[in-house]
């Protein structure tokens, strides 16, 4: 089963952590080409999100990344 990520959001909380495409890739344990199909919007397996999200949850919010991007998500794009 394939499904759509919500990529505003996906790139939200990469941003919280300050991490970039090949970050998230190594530590939900998936391909650069994965995370980048995710990004793009197009839809990637189930079990792929749910590593996904899994290493999202492992990874704690970086809380001064956190303010600044919060505080401005107009301006990193952001909805």
């Amino acid at each position: 089963m394939s499904v759509n990520i919500n990529t505003a959001q996906l790139r939200l909380e990469m941003a919280r952590r300050g991490w970039d495409a090949i970050d998230l890739a190594r530590a939900a344990r998936l391909s650069p080409a994965t995370v980048s199909t995710a990004l793009a919007g197009r839809p990637i397996a189930a079990k792929s999100m749910v590593l996904i999200a899994q290493a999202l949850a492992r990874a704690p919010v970086d809380e001064f990344v956190d303010k600044l991007v919060a505080g401005d998500s107009a301006g990193l794009g952001f909805a």
